[in-house]
């Protein structure tokens, strides 16, 4: 891992920001997908975030990577000490006094040993600079929460458990929470903290500032984004899977070909093909009748992006091969070229604005704590 990186790395995986949900997309028939049965499960990329304009670069996207960078290096074979990390170059007693309040040096040590842990050689200036941050950001989380205390600020219980609610409600099932817990090194109750962190923050802020986002301001995002909002042609397709490797021998082939031909002539009796998906589909979205979803143009293998795009609603596709097998394929609904209304995406844009805000306003508060608060950093001093 590069000096520059693990900066990164040790900065953004210290941020008590929320984590956002690291939408892990789905296995996918995409041309980039490795010829395997789960690249067929889902059928499709999850779509791009709509309004990628109103992104605010939250620090939990860099938490994110970070986390997923940190995941990709490998241990060295014997761990070298970092000069200016080392047990021998710590103080005694508090890192920082803010306000009287002292800034425990076991959580601060802790975060800086993660600089350490690969055995990298690091710069000393830049030794520095992760010191200073980490000690930074531990200043400012204590000037919050004196704030917070000092307005008798408290988040309910069912507040709380609604934030929860809605942060696990964006991982698409119960198992992708618990891989992001498993690999992200999180808790239930490390989460519950961090989201009553920043409900309590956006409270403060809303009583010493503002996070009101205007009808005005969001038309005039949506005015001067447009393209953002545009909804490409897709289609809602199901499929039939019967698998069969690229290099398949003729009577292999032949085989396949004839379970096609069955499952054909039962459509053509009237059984529904959803019913058939279930029974006769041997991928893994034959439980849920074949149902790929929605998916746009060059979000498929060629052969099945083809058929399925030439089809009409409710029509049923001739054989496709692809590499995962054979497919018949159906299409339940289409979804043409158009300008996503304002009233659509207005609460999207809503959201996107006030997050921005947030932290427009969260440096706006703590430049005024730190001009009235007594900081004592034992660190630089």
């Amino acid at each position: 891992m590069s000096g520059k990186l693990r900066v990164a790395c040790i900065v953004a995986l210290s941020t008590w920001m929320i984590s956002a949900c690291s939408d892990d997309t789905s296995a996918t028939l995409s041309k980039e997908s490795a010829p395997t049965e789960e690249n067929v499960a889902d059928g499709k990329v999850a779509e791009a975030a709509q309004g990628d304009a109103a992104s605010t670069g939250e620090a939990s996207n860099s938490e994110e990577s970070a986390s997923k960078a940190e995941s990709n290096v490998k241990e060295p074979a014997q761990v070298e000490e970092v000069e200016g990390l080392q047990p021998s170059a710590r103080i005694e007693g508090p890192v920082a006094l803010v306000n009287g309040k002292e800034i425990d040096k076991s959580r601060f040590y802790a975060e800086l040993d993660k600089a350490a842990k690969h055995g990298a050689k690091i710069p000393p200036e830049r030794v520095a600079r992760i010191r200073a941050n980490i000690l930074n950001r531990m200043i400012e989380e204590e000037l919050i929460e004196q704030a917070i205390q000092e307005d008798k600020i408290v988040i309910s219980k069912s507040d709380l458990k609604k934030a929860y609610e809605a942060y696990r409600s964006k991982f698409k099932s119960d198992d992708q929470f618990d891989n992001y817990l498993k690999h992200g090194k999180h808790s239930e109750g490390t989460i519950k903290d961090r989201i009553e962190k920043k409900k309590a923050l956006e409270k403060l802020i809303d009583k010493r500032g503002s996070l009101k986002v205007t009808n005005a301001e969001i038309e005039e995002f949506y005015t001067k984004n447009q393209k953002f909002y545009f909804e490409k042609e897709a289609v809602h397709a199901r499929h039939i899977l019967f698998k069969l490797k690229p290099d398949a021998e003729k009577n292999d082939q032949a085989r396949s070909m004839k379970k096609v031909e069955r499952v054909q002539k039962l459509i053509k009796k009237g059984v529904n093909f959803e019913t058939l998906a279930k029974e006769f589909s041997e991928g893994p979205t034959g439980p849920k009748g074949g149902d790929l979803g929605f998916f746009r143009r060059g979000q498929m293998v060629k052969p099945f992006e083809d058929a399925a795009f030439a089809l009409q609603v409710n029509d049923v596709s001739g054989p496709v091969r692809t590499k995962f097998g054979y497919h018949l394929i159906q299409v339940i609904e289409r979804r043409e070229e158009s300008q996503k209304p304002l009233a659509e995406v207005k609460e999207q844009i809503r959201a996107s604005l006030r997050n921005k805000r947030f932290f427009q306003e969260r440096r706006k508060l703590l430049e005024n704590l730190k001009k009235d608060a007594k900081v004592v950093n034992n660190i630089e001093g």
